[in-house]
């Protein structure tokens, strides 16, 4: 009897501790009374975000240089150029628009073929050959020409009279040879590859045709360059005046390959529809462009006989001007391409351009481009 009571008490209390240990583990995993949460409180109350951190903006990425090729040294000073101060006498005087007249005669001087810059009160030229090596693959020849007024840049026929005729022809060196250059190069050839482009000259109209693919080329009182391009109606459009300013000069070859200093796409370039015949774009020509850097600052630019494609062409006259073109149109090219520089052809010569021979001969065109000198001496 005592020993059933003694396993019955054995028992009782072999439960009461099986409960115990049981809340104690259930206790283990109730919360603090400090970290107990009012359920309705939980319900009402706002809860705060973790805070999150700022996403970090993306940094603008640094625009890569326009220039992927070294930027032209600069050219050292040769003794022989010439440089005509104001203190040696003389005055300067605005030249008239009167297409046969010239500039001013320059100051006598000994010709030698290392003389890169004229220099006068009126007028800056700095003319150089430059070997392009594989960057460019050709040789090529530019001037940088700033000038003291509008009237300084200007063109004449081949004739030596006002009376136009489009079929005369002259080469650049012969034409400038009455008109006192001291940069000559040639124009549009105006007769050379269609009868309908548009000419006017020295403030006149000769030709009121316009070749309805071909970017026009104006140049206003002021010496500004502006381009109408072939996609606008050029039949229709005023090109006699401009922005309010009277047309001066005006070419029709093209394309124009820079525009308000925005290059102009290769696909539109090498579009045949755009250049005239035998400009041939899509493959390595000769080419002579002109542009417009600043008010009154212009270069002149041709490449040797076995060229650029225009795209090409394109880019080396970007590097030339230091990306600062901007407006630059083709001229007419191939043994067209002239450039006279005090008296001198100064392209596609050989290595003493003073006696040799031209490689690809001169070939007399219609009309030039030149600029000269307005300071007389008295």
């Amino acid at each position: 009897m005592e020993s059933e009571l003694m396993k019955k008490s054995l028992s009782l209390i072999l439960a009461l501790l099986i409960m115990i240990m049981s809340f104690g583990a259930y206790a283990s995993d109730v919360p603090a009374a400090d970290e107990t949460t009012d359920p309705a409180a939980a319900a009402t109350e706002e809860i705060t975000p973790a805070p999150t951190e700022e996403p970090t903006p993306s940094p603008t990425p640094v625009p890569t240089a326009t220039p992927t090729v070294e930027p032209l040294p600069p050219f050292p000073e040769s003794p022989t150029d010439i440089h005509v101060k104001e203190e040696n006498g003389g005055e300067f005087r605005s030249l008239p628009l009167d297409i046969e007249q010239g500039g001013a005669k320059l100051v006598p001087f000994t010709y030698t073929s290392d003389i890169s810059i004229y220099e006068d009160p009126s007028i800056r030229v700095e003319y150089h050959r430059v070997n392009g090596g594989k960057t460019w693959g050709v040789v090529y020849y530019f001037a940088d020409i700033v000038i003291k007024e509008p009237t300084q840049m200007r063109t004449s026929f081949a004739t030596n009279t006002t009376r136009f005729n489009p079929n005369a022809k002259k080469t650049v060196r012969a034409i400038s040879s009455r008109l006192n250059p001291v940069i000559a190069i040639n124009g549009d050839f105006f007769a050379g590859f269609s009868g309908n482009a548009f000419v006017l000259r020295q403030g006149d109209v000769y030709r009121d045709s316009c070749e309805p693919n071909f970017d026009v080329l104006l140049v206003d009182e002021d010496g500004d360059f502006h381009v109408i391009t072939a996609d606008q109606d050029l039949a229709s459009i005023d090109k006699t005046t401009v922005d309010g300013k009277k047309v001066i000069n005006a070419f029709q070859f093209g394309p124009a390959l820079v525009i308000d200093g925005q290059p102009v796409e290769d696909e539109k370039l090498v579009d045949r529809a755009h250049s005239p015949r035998d400009a041939q774009p899509d493959m390595a020509n000769q080419r002579m462009g002109i542009m417009q850097i600043d008010k009154l600052h212009y270069m002149v630019l041709t490449c040797a006989h076995y060229g650029l494609t225009l795209p090409k062409f394109r880019d080396l006259a970007m590097y030339v001007s230091n990306y600062q073109a901007k407006t630059i149109y083709t001229l007419d090219g191939g043994n067209s391409s002239q450039m006279i520089f005090l008296g001198r052809k100064k392209n596609n010569t050989d290595t003493n351009p003073d006696t040799a021979k031209d490689k690809e001969g001169e070939r007399p065109v219609t009309d030039i481009i030149y600029f000269a000198s307005a300071w007389f001496t008295r």
